[in-house]
Protein backbone atom coordinates (compact mmCIF):
# COMPACT_ATOMS: atom_id res chain seq x y z
CA UNK A 1 0.00 0.00 0.00
CA UNK A 2 2.72 2.68 0.27
CA UNK A 3 3.82 1.68 -2.90
CA UNK A 4 0.63 2.77 -4.70
CA UNK A 5 0.67 5.75 -2.19
CA UNK A 6 3.89 6.83 -3.44
CA UNK A 7 3.17 6.80 -6.91
CA UNK A 8 -0.17 8.46 -6.45
CA UNK A 9 2.04 11.46 -4.60
CA UNK A 10 4.33 11.89 -7.63
CA UNK A 11 3.15 14.78 -9.46
CA UNK A 12 3.90 14.97 -12.70
CA UNK A 13 6.65 18.17 -12.67
CA UNK A 14 9.31 15.78 -11.13
CA UNK A 15 9.17 13.84 -14.54
CA UNK A 16 9.53 17.28 -16.57
CA UNK A 17 12.65 18.60 -13.86
CA UNK A 18 13.95 14.86 -14.19
CA UNK A 19 13.92 15.01 -18.11
CA UNK A 20 16.16 18.58 -17.99
CA UNK A 21 18.27 17.42 -15.17
CA UNK A 22 20.83 16.78 -18.10
CA UNK A 23 20.35 20.40 -19.75
CA UNK A 24 20.47 22.18 -16.73
CA UNK A 25 23.68 20.26 -15.64
CA UNK A 26 25.00 21.52 -18.94
CA UNK A 27 24.33 25.28 -18.75
CA UNK A 28 25.65 24.86 -15.57
CA UNK A 29 28.94 23.68 -16.49
CA UNK A 30 28.77 26.30 -19.80
CA UNK A 31 28.41 29.36 -16.91
CA UNK A 32 31.53 27.65 -14.87
CA UNK A 33 33.34 27.54 -17.86
CA UNK A 34 32.51 31.24 -19.16
CA UNK A 35 33.74 32.79 -15.49
CA UNK A 36 36.56 30.77 -15.40
CA UNK A 37 37.58 31.85 -19.01
CA UNK A 38 36.62 35.59 -17.66
CA UNK A 39 38.98 35.00 -14.37
CA UNK A 40 41.83 33.83 -16.73
CA UNK A 41 41.66 37.05 -19.20
CA UNK A 42 41.83 39.31 -16.48
CA UNK A 43 44.33 37.65 -14.96
CA UNK A 44 46.23 38.04 -18.09
CA UNK A 45 45.74 41.28 -18.55
CA UNK A 46 46.94 42.19 -15.09
CA UNK A 47 50.25 40.34 -15.83
CA UNK A 48 50.24 42.06 -19.23
CA UNK A 49 49.75 45.73 -17.39
CA UNK A 50 52.37 44.80 -14.30
CA UNK A 51 55.06 43.69 -16.77
CA UNK A 52 54.21 46.80 -19.14
CA UNK A 53 54.51 48.89 -15.71
CA UNK A 54 57.62 47.45 -14.90
CA UNK A 55 58.75 48.26 -18.32
CA UNK A 56 58.17 52.06 -17.39
CA UNK A 57 59.89 51.86 -14.23
CA UNK A 58 63.37 50.60 -15.97
CA UNK A 59 62.49 53.11 -18.99
CA UNK A 60 61.73 55.92 -16.28
CA UNK A 61 64.66 55.63 -14.37
CA UNK A 62 67.04 55.56 -17.52
CA UNK A 63 65.20 58.22 -19.17
CA UNK A 64 66.32 60.34 -15.73
CA UNK A 65 69.71 59.52 -15.99
CA UNK A 66 72.41 62.32 -16.30
CA UNK A 67 74.49 59.74 -18.94
CA UNK A 68 72.83 61.32 -22.23
CA UNK A 69 73.02 57.81 -23.92
CA UNK A 70 71.11 56.12 -21.06
CA UNK A 71 68.74 59.11 -21.30
CA UNK A 72 67.90 58.98 -24.90
CA UNK A 73 67.41 54.62 -24.67
CA UNK A 74 64.89 55.36 -22.02
CA UNK A 75 63.11 58.31 -23.67
CA UNK A 76 62.95 56.12 -26.83
CA UNK A 77 61.39 52.86 -24.48
CA UNK A 78 59.20 55.19 -22.93
CA UNK A 79 57.65 56.39 -26.31
CA UNK A 80 57.60 52.88 -27.29
CA UNK A 81 55.70 52.16 -24.47
CA UNK A 82 53.34 54.95 -25.39
CA UNK A 83 51.84 52.99 -28.40
CA UNK A 84 50.83 50.16 -26.23
CA UNK A 85 47.16 49.54 -25.40
CA UNK A 86 47.99 49.11 -21.78
CA UNK A 87 48.18 52.49 -21.17
CA UNK A 88 45.71 54.53 -19.68
CA UNK A 89 44.98 58.43 -19.97
CA UNK A 90 46.48 58.33 -16.17
CA UNK A 91 49.44 56.84 -17.90
CA UNK A 92 49.73 59.50 -20.75
CA UNK A 93 49.41 62.30 -18.46
CA UNK A 94 52.76 60.52 -16.63
CA UNK A 95 54.62 60.76 -19.63
CA UNK A 96 54.24 63.75 -20.80
CA UNK A 97 55.39 65.17 -17.65
CA UNK A 98 58.56 62.79 -17.34
CA UNK A 99 59.54 63.98 -20.93
CA UNK A 100 58.46 67.67 -19.69
CA UNK A 101 60.72 67.08 -16.48
CA UNK A 102 63.92 65.61 -19.02
CA UNK A 103 63.12 68.87 -21.09
CA UNK A 104 63.34 71.00 -17.82
CA UNK A 105 66.38 69.01 -16.18
CA UNK A 106 68.46 69.51 -19.17
CA UNK A 107 67.71 72.84 -19.48
CA UNK A 108 68.16 74.56 -16.01
CA UNK A 109 70.66 71.95 -15.02
CA UNK A 110 72.60 73.49 -18.10
CA UNK A 111 71.43 77.02 -16.89
CA UNK A 112 72.61 76.16 -13.40
CA UNK A 113 76.12 75.38 -14.57
CA UNK A 114 76.23 78.71 -16.73
CA UNK A 115 74.28 81.34 -14.43
CA UNK A 116 76.96 83.07 -12.05
CA UNK A 117 76.01 84.79 -9.28
CA UNK A 118 77.19 88.04 -10.26
CA UNK A 119 76.49 88.12 -13.86
CA UNK A 120 74.85 91.29 -15.19
CA UNK A 121 71.01 91.76 -16.20
CA UNK A 122 70.09 90.30 -19.32
CA UNK A 123 72.64 87.25 -19.33
CA UNK A 124 71.57 84.41 -21.00
CA UNK A 125 71.63 81.65 -19.35
CA UNK A 126 72.78 78.23 -21.41
CA UNK A 127 70.46 76.33 -23.35
CA UNK A 128 68.59 79.35 -24.21
CA UNK A 129 66.28 80.48 -26.61
CA UNK A 130 68.07 82.89 -28.08
CA UNK A 131 71.23 82.30 -30.06
CA UNK A 132 74.71 82.55 -28.10
CA UNK A 133 76.23 85.88 -28.38
CA UNK A 134 80.18 87.25 -28.43
CA UNK A 135 81.83 87.87 -25.22
CA UNK A 136 82.56 85.05 -22.30
CA UNK A 137 79.08 83.65 -21.97
CA UNK A 138 79.45 82.86 -26.05
CA UNK A 139 80.23 78.97 -26.91
CA UNK A 140 80.87 77.92 -30.39
CA UNK A 141 80.05 74.66 -29.75
CA UNK A 142 76.24 75.09 -29.04
CA UNK A 143 73.49 72.89 -31.34
CA UNK A 144 70.10 74.73 -31.75
CA UNK A 145 67.18 72.12 -30.88
CA UNK A 146 63.84 72.87 -31.84
CA UNK A 147 61.02 71.85 -29.51
CA UNK A 148 58.17 70.94 -31.09
CA UNK A 149 55.75 70.27 -28.08
CA UNK A 150 56.95 74.02 -26.67
CA UNK A 151 57.56 75.65 -30.02
CA UNK A 152 60.66 76.98 -28.81
CA UNK A 153 64.46 76.37 -30.04
CA UNK A 154 66.58 75.80 -27.44
CA UNK A 155 70.49 75.51 -27.80
CA UNK A 156 72.52 72.58 -26.66
CA UNK A 157 76.35 72.45 -25.40
CA UNK A 158 76.33 68.58 -26.36
CA UNK A 159 75.37 66.30 -29.09
CA UNK A 160 74.43 63.46 -26.30
CA UNK A 161 72.29 66.28 -24.92
CA UNK A 162 70.82 67.67 -28.41
CA UNK A 163 69.94 63.95 -28.58
CA UNK A 164 67.95 63.73 -25.35
CA UNK A 165 66.47 66.87 -25.64
CA UNK A 166 65.43 65.99 -29.13
CA UNK A 167 63.97 62.63 -28.17
CA UNK A 168 62.24 63.90 -24.24
CA UNK A 169 60.35 66.27 -26.88
CA UNK A 170 59.31 63.56 -29.49
CA UNK A 171 58.07 61.94 -26.07
CA UNK A 172 55.98 64.83 -25.06
CA UNK A 173 54.26 65.64 -28.72
CA UNK A 174 53.89 61.33 -29.39
CA UNK A 175 52.03 61.49 -25.96
CA UNK A 176 50.14 64.75 -25.91
CA UNK A 177 48.82 63.55 -29.60
CA UNK A 178 47.99 60.20 -28.35
CA UNK A 179 46.31 61.46 -25.32
CA UNK A 180 44.38 64.17 -26.95
CA UNK A 181 43.45 61.60 -29.74
CA UNK A 182 41.51 59.56 -26.93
Amino acid sequence: MLGTQAAVADPGWLQYVAAFAPLSTLVAAIIAGWIAWRTLAQRREADRRDQWWQRTQWAIDLAMDRDFSRAIVGLITLKHLATSDLCTNEDYQMLDKIGGAKIDALTLSEASADHEPSAAPGHTPWPSTHPPEHGPAARADVIPVQLESRGERVFATSTGMAQALTEADRLVSFVGSRHAGR
